[in-house]
């Protein structure tokens, strides 16, 4: 061949063409594979032979070739042999190699276990509740002193009975018992059981530094009076309480006040009670049995005040009774004689409706052009137990309006609208259909 297409022309195989030195490449080192790989080593070997004869028919001839000695084909040794045999041998055992790379692992985990573990020692617990988060940085800080200083933003955890704490960590979550009890100390308790070591090694990438959330829950209240514990009790004088057994004992006083007496080694203290959880949470308050006072009642009210102004041709005060007619079951207005000026007003209630028939429900008194605020006078003369108003700004297109009531002497502002009907009058419906939340767009 012209043409160095197989890359042997640069060769110089020399006269006696050994084509033992030519084929060495060929040959592959002897494998034992039994019946099935004597066959194939076989078949192998005929078509390297081949493949040589092929190549050697190719090659450019200048002489006759000398006659050619047989090809000898590579023939298993007794080294191979043995070899084979050797390889035969049973390996090292994997329950032994297992065993060592578990070990390893095991004090690798160990000593990054110990490192977190005092990393998570010198980070303070983190107050939860809701959206809110907070540190806590006192290390003297027990559980209820917690709770009494986040009170003031979480108004449900004022009641000390109804408010439990658990402590979560890496996992682990304990029910405190003791509201008394260091919160760091309940930490540090955590953190020195072999259970938290535990946790610690089975912790994800993504919580390798869990933290101790200090989270507090309100249980359900209970409606009435809750059952005192053995040590409190309820007494009705300070010598009953005296006499009892209990170290915490309330006293109820002339003063509207509860007082609390403990005693110990050193005597007897008595003070008003803060607090007394086991009893109802009870607020000022006021629930309408009657119906609310109609809106038409309450212009005329208005109306009757500002024409009193314009008649005397200066601002005086007046007042109107409202009334509940209980056959008609309806509101009734009525006026009594009175002597009125600028400051006060001073009624004749020899004139009075029959009691039996209807009920002194509320009264109506005007500040003419004064705001609407209950003066001492009012004090002192509203002490019935009912409801009371007052106008002022009558000169104004609004008048201003407060209400409140009377319970034992004492007066609780309510809102206006718990008594009296709105003045809401009928509109086309299609206004509303007129109106579209986030106003008008520019024009571009």
């Amino acid at each position: 061949m012209s043409e160095q297409k197989n890359g042997f022309g640069s060769m110089d195989f020399g006269t006696e063409n050994n084509l033992e030195a030519l084929f060495g490449s060929f040959s592959t080192p002897p494998v034992d594979l039994g019946d099935t790989g004597t066959q194939a080593a076989t078949e192998a070997a005929e078509t390297t032979s081949n493949a040589k004869q092929e190549i050697v028919s190719e090659m450019p001839q200048t002489e006759e070739p000398a006659a050619q000695a047989p090809v000898q084909m590579p023939q298993a040794q007794p080294e191979a042999a043995a070899t084979s045999e050797k390889s035969e041998d049973p390996a090292p055992q994997p329950e032994q190699t297992a065993g060592q790379v578990i070990d390893l692992f095991g004090a690798v985990a160990a000593d990054s276990a110990d490192a977190l573990l005092a990393k998570l020692a010198s980070k303070p617990p983190v107050f939860e509740y809701g959206s809110i988060k907070d540190e806590i940085s006192d290390p003297t800080f027990t559980f209820e002193q917690l709770r009494v200083k986040m009170a003031a933003d979480c108004p449900e955890l004022e009641s000390r009975a109804h408010v439990s704490w658990t402590v979560s960590y890496a996992g682990i979550t304990e029910r405190i018992a003791d509201a008394e009890s260091s919160i760091f100390e309940t930490k540090a308790k955590i953190e020195k059981g072999k259970k938290f070591k535990e946790a610690l090694k089975k912790l994800k990438p993504k919580d390798k530094e869990p933290v101790c959330v200090v989270k507090p829950s309100v249980t359900a209240q209970k409606k009435g009076v809750l059952p005192f514990p053995p040590y409190k009790g309820m007494f009705v004088s300070t010598e009953q309480a005296a006499q009892s057994d209990k170290a915490i004992a309330y006293i109820p006083a002339q003063d509207g006040k509860v007082y609390e007496m403990r005693r110990n080694e050193i005597g007897t203290f008595i003070a008003p009670s803060q607090r007394i959880a086991e009893l109802e949470d009870i607020r000022a308050g006021f629930q309408m049995s009657l119906p609310r006072l109609p809106s038409p009642l309450l212009s005329q009210i208005i109306a009757f005040f500002r024409r009193v102004c314009v008649e005397y041709g200066r601002y005086l005060e007046a007042l109107v009774n409202v009334l509940w007619d209980r056959q008609e079951n309806e509101y009734v207005l009525h006026v009594p004689p009175q002597k009125i000026d600028a400051m006060s007003v001073t009624t004749d209630l020899s004139q009075q409706p029959d009691p039996a028939r209807v009920l002194h429900v509320m009264d109506v008194h005007s500040h003419n052009t004064m705001s609407a605020q209950f003066s001492k006078v009012d004090d002192r003369d509203e002490q019935a137990t009912r409801l009371y108003m007052v106008i002022g700004r009558l000169d104004r297109y609004y008048p201003e309006i407060r209400c409140r009531f009377a319970c034992g002497g004492r007066h609780v502002e309510i809102p206006a609208e718990q008594i009296c009907e709105r003045a809401d009058v009928p509109f086309a419906p299609e206004w509303l259909q007129a109106v579209h939340e986030g106003g008008l767009k520019e024009a571009a």
